[in-house]
């Protein structure tokens, strides 16, 4: 579950090109969300302002409609409901929170009518303004907008203070709001995704030139193509130069090894049939004349093999296949000899007609430093089986030497460590786990019933 959970982020994290389409898209979502809030905020002042000027229209609507009676309550003359909008809620209320005159239909005002006017008094007179505009949330969750006005009369006994005090639901404005919210976040949508679209296509077309790099590196790879082209863009130079560069030196590298090898490879031949021709003009027993031959002829054969691979690498080169047990038996009699003196115990079990997929050169690389690890190593007694397994091939070392640590089990088929501190570069066991690799084979250690180390190798 949690490897399910975490296989998006290993994605994201090993493409470049996600990586880039999300800190867009991210940026974008909240470049966009900025915009539709300050949209919002915008819309939301434009309502309340629109809210203020249709309370000062009616304002000067109401008083332009008032007519002149002596006997008025509010020495303002007389007001007629019907003068005002009726949507909007009306009072005048005197300082000492008297109503003087009021035009009320929403019911929440209408219900608190015999108290508002203390209460605004009680809110409004602190604030000693004019002027007052404001949206007000009471308790049940309704908001409102209010507008008063503060004004003087003279009516004889000195001058009196009133509030012409409007209330205007602000549900309707509010509505208008969200409805203008939802319509921004809907058309912000649509332009994130055809942004998203675009920009899909945009990155994909930006990022060809990688895709058109690792292309012809697959090229030069492969060896049909020799070096990264010219026409990349400016960004990118450097680093198609760097490469350039650095293939320039190692394919110069490789000629000089192989140069070397070459040379090599000429001196030993020639000083290896002065050799033969050494044996044959001497009186020797056939069967060191034989014995000789047979040598010369497998170094002979092995010069050739490390020739062809200093060329190909680890490539797999074509071949028909062989027979593995004769090699086996050849190997096995050749080290018998070099590690005589140990008297050696050799037991080799095989399955009829096994075969090895593969070049001879190869089989015999691997076996030779297996087995040669194996009497080397081994007290008196070694064992080689190699079976059948499915259509592929199952060899098995083992010896009764000391065996390997359990800690170095993984490290001694690397280059250069050593399972001992005997003499030596610790190269055998990393050739043999080369081979097995490339022909997509396994390597394994464990510990052998006869006390020392055991090697399987699975072949396909």
């Amino acid at each position: 579950m949690r490897l399910a959970m975490l296989h998006p982020l290993t994605l994201i994290r090993r493409s470049l090109h996600l990586k880039l389409m999300l800190s867009a898209m991210l940026v974008i979502a909240l470049i966009m969300a900025f915009s539709v809030y300050i949209l919002y905020l915008g819309h939301a002042e434009e309502q309340a302002q629109k809210a203020s000027v249709r309370m000062q229209e009616n304002l000067s609507k109401l008083f332009s409609s008032k007519q002149p009676e002596p006997h008025a309550m509010t020495d303002l003359g007389k007001l007629t409901p019907d003068a005002i909008d009726p949507n909007l809620d009306t009072l005048i209320c005197r300082a000492d929170g008297a109503l003087s005159w009021s035009s009320l239909h929403m019911p929440e005002v209408v219900s608190i009518k015999e108290t508002i006017c203390r209460d605004l008094m009680r809110y409004l007179g602190g604030l000693d303004q004019d002027y007052f505009f404001k949206l007000h949330t009471i308790k049940n969750g309704e908001s409102y907008f209010i507008y008063s006005l503060r004004f003087l009369r003279n009516h004889g006994a000195g001058p009196t203070t009133y509030y012409v005090v409007m209330v205007d639901s602000a549900r309707r404005y509010q509505a208008q709001t969200r409805d203008y919210l939802y319509r921004c976040i809907r058309q912000a949508l649509l332009a994130y995704c055809l942004l998203g679209a675009l920009l899909l296509l945009t990155s994909f077309w930006s990022l060809s030139s990688l895709r058109t790099m690792a292309r012809q590196i697959d090229e030069i790879r492969a060896g049909t193509r020799e070096a990264l082209s010219n026409d990349y863009e400016r960004e990118l130079t450097p680093l198609t130069s760097s490469v350039n560069q650095l293939l320039e030196n190692e394919r110069q590298q490789t000629q000089r090894y192989q140069h070397a090898l070459n040379d090599l490879a000429h001196s030993l031949k020639t000083r290896l049939a002065l050799i033969q021709i050494t044996a044959q003009e001497l009186k020797l027993g056939h069967d060191i004349h034989d014995n000789i031959n047979e040598q010369i002829t497998t170094m002979d054969q092995i010069i050739q093999y490390q020739l062809r691979r200093a060329v190909t690498g680890r490539k797999r080169l074509a071949s028909k296949g062989t027979e593995p047990v004769p090699l086996i038996e050849k190997l096995l009699a050749s080290l018998t000899k070099v590690y005589r003196h140990k008297k050696l115990q050799t037991g080799f079990q095989f399955d009829d007609d096994v075969f090895f997929h593969g070049e001879q050169g190869d089989l015999m690389e691997l076996m030779g430093n297996l087995l040669d690890n194996a009497c080397k190593f081994a007290i008196s007694e070694i064992q080689v089986r190699v079976s059948r397994q499915g259509s592929g091939l199952l060899i098995v070392v083992e010896d009764d030497g000391p065996g390997i640590d359990p800690g170095k089990s993984q490290q001694i088929f690397q280059r250069g460590v050593r399972a001992d501190s005997s003499p030596g570069q610790g190269i055998g066991l990393a050739v043999v786990t080369e081979i097995v690799h490339s022909y997509g084979g396994k390597i394994r250690v464990d510990e052998s019933p006869l006390g020392g180390a055991r090697f399987h190798i699975t072949l396909p």
